[in-house]
């Protein structure tokens, strides 16, 4: 069946996020606290009609941090399935390499009036699981070792709360982590 032969109403609904990782001087990685979703997560969301991935990554950190951040090279890609529960549909993400952040940029991080954004801290990696729920921290670990070996992964999570499943990327090779 192609795309044209799927009835009007019934094309798959797919949201496409694009996101950066952050860090300070000191290693540390910089999340926010979003209003609508638990734990700290990576700096970004979702990109809008018609935008382009690394458009989408700088918009995001402009409104929810007060400044652009140009992002790098693609470290991760990530699918994760429908919450029917939540109303959540499929989505798509990039995690986009956003690089070390000067102290004045972290000093000049200015939240969201809107308060999309509640709050923002700086986190060791080794303690994304108690800051993050599983998949974000999952999320973040992976988007770290791609960034340490300068690599890139494909994942994917079976169900909104299972373990991801980190695939090699098929454009470059590697090995499954």
């Amino acid at each position: 069946m192609t795309h044209s032969n799927i009835p009007r109403g019934q094309q798959h609904r797919l949201r496409m996020g694009s996101l950066l990782l952050l860090t300070d001087p000191d290693g540390l990685l910089v999340l926010v606290q979003p209003r609508y979703v638990e734990g700290l997560i990576l700096v970004g969301g979702a990109r809008h009609k018609g935008e382009a991935p690394r458009a989408a990554a700088r918009r995001e950190s402009k409104e929810q941090l007060g400044f652009e951040v140009v992002p790098g090279r693609l470290l991760v890609t990530y699918y994760s399935p429908s919450a029917p529960k939540s109303g959540a549909v499929d989505e798509l993400n990039h995690v986009y390499d956003g690089g070390t952040l000067t102290a004045d940029q972290l000093e000049s991080i200015t939240l969201p009036e809107n308060r999309e954004v509640l709050d923002w801290d700086r986190v060791p990696e080794s303690r994304l699981d108690h800051f993050c729920t599983k998949p974000h921290a999952l999320i973040i670990h992976t988007a770290l070792q791609a960034r340490h070996r300068d690599d890139s992964y494909d994942m994917e999570f079976t169900s909104p709360a299972a373990e991801g499943l980190i695939l090699p990327n098929p454009f470059n090779g590697q090995e499954a982590a």
